[in-house]
């Protein structure tokens, strides 16, 4: 059993595993949305509403509200992920934000290492703003070897986030992905 615990606010956490840990991060929004709102911002297409639909069924006989707490944005380019970063920034209340493969937009190599670079600095200066007033979780996967040039993005986010998860090797079987499984994560101090 692997131990990932939740950071409180002053806390950044970076999650890095492959596949962006999608099952135990869908597993977490479950667990946050069970008990009060959230955000999510996906990067990679991680998010999943039946897999955490079940996850909270099994917390929650209120299945509908638990749903309705969470308030989900997609980026399709790293564009897109800095002005939902800017707008989660921006809100009038802070809520707890996990960030779902949050490099994968920013591996595209139609956009330049550098530009992507200096994208990446104004999102994790907007995480850390996040991070002052609620807990902020950010997955991500490595590049893979065709872009390998661009884990110096991955570094970047490393040096600046005070709590680190690595999975080196995570591997579902068929099987597993088909369903939605994965490591089982506890989440201490969660509330």
């Amino acid at each position: 059993m692997n131990l990932l615990s939740v950071p409180t606010s002053n806390h950044l956490m970076l999650v890095i595993a492959p596949f962006a840990a999608r099952t135990a991060m869908l597993d977490l929004a479950a667990q946050l949305a069970a008990h009060g709102p959230l955000r999510v911002l996906d990067g990679g297409n991680q998010f999943n509403v039946y897999p955490v639909a079940r996850a909270i069924r099994r917390q929650t006989s209120d299945l509908n509200a638990a749903l309705q707490r969470i308030v989900l944005s997609r980026a399709f380019t790293c564009y897109q992920m800095v002005v939902m970063l800017d707008e989660a920034a921006a809100a009038p209340f802070p809520i707890p934000t996990l960030a779902l493969d949050l490099l994968a937009t920013f591996y595209d190599e139609n956009v330049t290492l550098v530009e992507s670079q200096r994208l990446l600095r104004g999102c994790i200066s907007r995480l850390h703003q996040l991070s002052q007033q609620t807990s902020v979780i950010v997955s991500v996967r490595p590049p893979a070897p065709i872009c390998q040039e661009r884990s110096v993005l991955l570094d970047q986010l490393r040096q600046v986030t005070t709590h680190i998860w690595e999975a080196q090797e995570l591997t579902p079987s068929d099987e597993e992905e088909k369903h939605g499984k994965d490591s089982t994560f506890d989440y201490p101090g969660l509330y």
